[in-house]
């Protein structure tokens, strides 16, 4: 959901997901003197709760105190992170003048009732994906999950993940319920343990699963050998993660996305998993589901794939779906096409290396911001010299280390992590506020491997306008964390850290013209007007 507002020289949108709600600031340069940031209240109607937005980052003189009335924000985007799915908010944006030290006072100020996304045709879950962080750090002090009560660690970096799959296993109730499922990390023993639950109750369970001694030792351990129908062994990589849900023999529902069935999938790095409940969906995964389960050689899947699941030239509107392996790459050469086609905001996640049709890219000048989120910093800095569009920038995973910045608490590495450690999720959007956004979303990894080689599946949703939305403030959530990091391991000096949303901005609070960068350097001047929906001409 998108709602924009303004009063005088103030501006404001808000952008709603599931649990993040990014707010975009714009205002008149010529009345910024005497500005010294912009505060947010936040009105929750579910829970009858009121409280100002805090700021990390604090004036000298108002050190007792957090709050964005004290301390206010002195960027032009900020990032609600504890929103809650369904849920109405009311936000309150003002300008914020005074004298340092003592409670500001608001001049303009901009009034936005949001609703949060929910589950609908699309359901669509993030785990937290930020173990390194000083929110782990500070409430949980770096211990192990294992070491904290309650299980409320485990909880807390799930953020609805582990429980929407356990929900999704439970939605095929009874002996009128199937579920085929096609996994390639398979060792968590709580999920396994669901599908023993499922088919205990009467549910028809067929399992798909890679064939490896570790996934083979959870099956045995979780009492689930007589459910697994086929171990895919003749594959390069079996890298489906999807469960299908059926009732009465027809498919309803699918569950996909980046999220491997073990600890680290659910509760380390980054990913999603992603429902969509329609059947005419379903059925095309239960279909290719029925060829996995002969466990074909490479060469008998990609023919099928070729004649049952053709890729169109464009994408149309809607649902588009994606199997692999292809004979040939084309699915990639269209996930290239539309990186490029991007007009006012580009972002996608790479766990792995940049496949050439994408670097080729990076060069010249691009009317989109483009954002690129990487797992790994050499991937990253081996391509940042391609760049020549400041609108382009390549961000690379991180921590802040013991002694990186002064205040700030050490954060530990992801402690299930054996590979990936930040960031597993793959997809890309593609103009998600504008008025034709497009997600690409699910298992492959955008390289010729996930096209041509390997096990896939791919979402291609064109023109769902909430759902893009959902996507784009989780990875502006990703974006941002690991931007502030990035930048304290490339900067040869003390840098000037944000607080942990990573939004840049002067240590401490500045008292004057703080934000002449933000109209000065085109961008973020890009990155103001587009996140505030304001015009787009620079000045």
């Amino acid at each position: 959901m998108r709602v924009q507002g303004s009063s005088g020289p103030l501006r404001v949108q808000a952008i709603a997901g599931t649990h993040v709600v990014m707010l975009g600031f714009d205002h008149d340069r010529a009345d910024m003197n005497g500005v010294l940031g912009f505060g947010v209240e936040r009105f929750d109607h579910a829970e009858g709760q009121h409280r100002w937005l805090d700021n990390r980052l604090r004036f000298p003189q108002a050190r007792r105190h957090w709050g964005s009335n004290w301390n206010p924000f002195q960027t032009f985007a900020w990032g609600d992170y504890r929103a809650k799915p369904g849920r109405t908010y009311t936000y309150r944006v003002h300008t914020m003048t005074g004298t340092p030290g003592e409670e500001l006072t608001p001049v303009s100020t901009v009034e936005l009732q949001v609703q949060t996304e929910e589950p609908g045709v699309h359901g669509v879950w993030f785990n937290r994906g930020v173990y390194a962080s000083q929110a782990y750090a500070e409430r949980f002090k770096n211990l192990h999950p294992r070491d904290i009560a309650n299980r409320e660690a485990w909880r807390w970096l799930s953020r609805g993940l582990e429980e929407a799959l356990l929900a999704f296993i439970g939605t095929a109730a009874g002996d009128h319920g199937q579920l085929h499922a096609a996994l390639y990390e398979f060792e968590y023993l709580p999920v396994l343990k669901a599908f023993r639950v499922a088919a205990d109750t009467g549910v028809d369970v067929q399992l798909v699963v890679f064939d490896h001694p570790h996934n083979r030792a959870a099956v045995t351990a979780a009492g689930i050998d007589d459910l697994v129908v086929a171990w895919r062994a003749r594959a390069q990589i079996p890298h489906n993660k999807f469960v299908i849900a059926s009732h009465e023999g027809a498919p309803q529902s699918v569950w996909t996305g980046s999220t491997n069935i073990t600890e680290n999938g659910i509760f380390g790095q980054s990913n999603v998993g992603h429902t969509v409940t329609e059947p005419a969906v379903a059925q095309q995964y239960r279909d290719y589901w029925a060829q996995l389960v002969t466990d074909p050689t490479p060469g008998t899947l990609n023919n099928w794939v070729d004649a049952n699941n053709p890729i169109p030239d464009s994408w149309p509107a809607g649902i588009s779906v994606v199997f692999s392996p292809h004979t040939r790459t084309t699915a990639q050469d269209r996930y290239a096409d539309l990186f490029g086609s991007a007009q006012d905001l580009l972002c996608i996640t790479f766990p792995f290396k940049l496949d050439p049709r994408f670097a080729d890219q990076l060069p010249g000048d691009h009317p989109a911001l483009r954002w690129l989120l990487f797992e790994d910093a050499a991937v990253a800095d081996a391509n940042r010299n391609l760049v020549t569009d400041p609108d382009t920038e390549l961000v690379a995973g991180g921590i802040v280390e013991e002694g990186g910045l002064a205040g700030w608490a050490a954060e530990h590495d992801n402690p299930f992590s054996n590979n990936i450690e930040y960031l597993h999720t793959k997809y890309l959007l593609i103009d998600p506020i504008g008025d034709d956004p497009i997600v690409v979303t699910g298992s492959a990894n955008f390289s010729n491997p996930s096209a041509n080689k390997n096990d896939e599946n791919m979402l291609v949703i064109r023109g769902d306008h909430g759902l893009a939305e959902i996507y784009l403030t989780e990875f502006l959530r990703l974006f941002n964390h690991h931007r502030f990091r990035d930048s304290l391991r490339l900067a040869a000096h003390q840098p000037t850290p944000g607080p942990e949303t990573g939004v840049e901005a002067p240590v401490p609070l500045a008292s004057r013209r703080w934000w002449d960068k933000y109209y000065d350097e085109p961008a973020r001047d890009h990155q103001r007007r587009l996140l505030a929906n304001s015009p787009l001409e620079l000045v």
